[in-house]
């Protein structure tokens, strides 16, 4: 789809909370002057109470010691190698070692902050890089990922050291205290942070491209396949090596590794839209198909090709950052980028698709152009609309008919004035590119149609389709509209078990139909947990608690066992707990994993039923 990502956009978005990045190592720079300062002010108000109370120094003396006392403080004497100052460090002893302490911590956050600047600077560069050229788009982001991803993880090691560092001080200066177990917690969540963006550097994410269509092979569509051919020979490009019929609202090419119907194919990989292809009249669809082969032409996906497994890599690493807790920070910055560098790829990819419009219009015509893309505009949006009002019905579906529908409702959809605003506001769907709207498109090629044009264009009955030239294309259809109709049905099934209170007996098998009522029993004999849809219950509580009750669910660790807690709606700290011992179960992961199942049921049913109320 179209970027909806513009600059203002940007800086509110991206730019603002990338800033948190900064914010611990200048919280740990201005505590560690703090806790100087605060040291030095301590010292010398108790040297300052000592020498006045001190009756045998002579008033000059006094006054001596406590000119110099003002003018060096204890923190200048313990950071300083001068042999002035050697007896003045000795006495302070180990107290010098907490300011070391404060100076070097000082350090790191100032690092932190000088590192961040400097990776701000690099990925602002790489960025800009980005809009020359698409040779400077993909060395710039190979450049910005190999960089920034080792800036990522030196940060979230100085963050790391110095959250823990502050989890001992901040209480030790402010309150006199300190609390070993925020200490530790907090050394937990950093070690886990550093693991999780070590770990990510590394992982190479999968790479799948999982395509439901079937392989055309040149024997089941001979004439499409010459035809094909001939088009990238007047275009001077060599032609794809596979070629998938599917039922999609879409066409595209690739050159990544492609899975449809059990196989692996690599190479040039075209897919076309069965359905689609019904509604084009041949010479609409030649300038769909090589408006796809200027992709080919021009480079678009040899580029996609090499730059996904980067992207796929940095969105594995923004995937790491954004769970690893303390690493949030770092995960704004590191989205401000691919974000910057998602603007020039919007800008390039939409440049690419004007530029294989043209193409395609040199070949064929602007006006064959200018009517499959409205008529493959229409027909997403319509098909779109009828998935979005069967999967939002309350009620089971005996058969959903999809294709049934699209096919039955077309024509009233094409006559209304529900076209227009879809197809001025949207853009074609695909699962590579960044289209331009349809406005520009049409404008680029020359053409224009008036929405009287939009609606005579639509009602046409095709007179000559490629799916003719398909041998086995009913058959095709008919199993990839069969497969995707049934799991469009499973999708909606369950999607209605969660949205069901439920308010009546129908209502409510269908429920436990995916929520059954379970049972798990203790280690010892008297000990059962029960749990259904509504509710949750325990033999050592006097009474059940219905999942509308519970505000929290948390586990913690007590005493060697592990607890599921509860803190029910209304009942105070202590009276509105409940607790359910796990490791007394025989399947504690499992009652655990279920209540989590369950309650989300509920949460989802609850949030539904208050859209529902207030849309009404």
């Amino acid at each position: 789809m179209k970027s909806a990502l513009t600059i203002p956009g940007f800086l509110r978005v991206y730019a603002l909370p990338a800033l948190w990045l900064f914010a611990l190592p200048v919280f740990g720079l201005w505590f560690s002057s703090h806790a100087t300062s605060r040291f030095d002010q301590t010292f010398l108000s108790a040297v300052e109470g000592q020498l006045s109370e001190d009756t045998s120094l002579e008033e000059g003396t006094r006054q001596e010691l406590l000119q110099f006392f003002r003018a060096v403080p204890a923190s200048e004497a313990c950071l300083s190698t001068s042999e002035e100052l050697a007896g003045f460090r000795d006495k302070l002893g180990e107290a010098c070692s907490d300011l070391e302490q404060f100076d070097l911590m000082g350090l790191l956050a100032l690092g932190a902050v000088l590192l961040g600047l400097v990776s701000g600077m690099i990925a602002l560069a790489c960025a800009l890089a980005a809009f020359i050229s698409r040779p400077f788009q993909y060395g710039s982001f190979v450049v910005g990922w190999n960089v920034l991803r080792i800036t990522g993880a030196l940060q979230v090691l100085a963050q790391g050291v110095l959250a823990v560092w502050l989890s001992y001080w901040v209480t030790a200066v402010w309150f006199e205290i300190y609390i070993p177990k925020l200490i530790g917690i907090i050394g937990l969540l950093a070690a886990f942070a550093l693991f999780q963006v070590v770990a990510a550097i590394f992982r190479r994410p999968a790479m799948d491209f999982e395509v439901e269509a079937e392989v055309l092979e040149p024997s089941k569509a001979p004439e499409l396949w010459a035809h094909v051919r001939q088009l990238c020979e007047q275009l001077k490009t060599q032609p794809p090596d596979h070629i998938l019929a599917g039922i999609d609202t879409n066409f595209f090419v690739t050159e990544s590794e492609v899975h449809a119907g059990g196989r692996t194919l690599t190479g040039r990989t075209l897919f076309v839209s069965l359905s689609l292809l019904r509604l084009l009249e041949k010479s609409e669809a030649d300038a769909v198909l090589a408006h796809e082969m200027g992709h080919l032409l021009g480079g678009d996906t040899g580029h996609g090709k090499r730059l996904a497994p980067m992207l796929a890599r940095f969105g594995n690493y923004l995937q790491a950052l954004r769970e690893g807790g303390l690493t949030l920070p770092i995960f704004h910055f590191m989205l401000a980028y691919r974000g910057l560098f998602e603007l020039s790829l919007g800008r390039s990819r939409r440049a690419s698709e004007l530029a294989a419009d043209r193409l395609a219009a040199g070949v064929t015509s602007g006006r064959d152009i200018a009517r499959s893309l409205v008529k493959v505009g229409a027909y997403a949006s319509f098909r779109d609309r009828v998935e979005a009002d069967l999967f939002n019905r309350g009620e089971q579906q005996q058969t959903v008919a999809i294709a049934e529908r699209v096919a039955l409702g077309f024509a009233q959809y094409a006559g209304s004035e529900a076209v227009h605003g879809d197809l001025n506001g949207s853009v074609t769907p695909h699962p590579f590119d960044s289209h331009p709207p349809l406005a520009a498109r049409l404008e680029n090629v020359g053409e224009a149609l008036s929405p009287d044009d939009v609606v005579k264009v639509l009602l046409e009955p095709t007179h000559s389709s490629w799916v003719s030239a398909i041998l086995e294309a009913e058959a095709i259809e008919a199993r990839l509209w069969g497969a995707y109709e049934e799991r469009f049905a499973r999708a909606h099934d369950l999607a209605l078990a969660y949205r069901y209170e439920p308010a009546n007996e129908a209502e409510r098998q269908h429920v436990e139909k995916h929520f059954p009522p379970l049972t798990f029993q203790g280690k010892e004999e008297k000990l059962e947990v029960r749990l259904d849809y509504a509710q949750v219950s325990c033999t050592e509580w006097e009474e059940p608690v219905r999942l509308e009750q519970v505000k929290t669910a948390t586990t913690e660790e007590r005493l060697f066992k592990k607890y599921l807690d509860l803190q029910l709606e209304g009942g105070g700290l202590f009276k509105g707990k409940r607790s359910i011992c796990l490791s007394k179960l025989q399947d504690p992961d499992g009652m655990l994993n279920a209540f989590g199942h369950y309650l989300g049921r509920h949460r989802t049913m609850e949030a539904h039923r208050k859209s529902t109320q207030q849309a009404a």
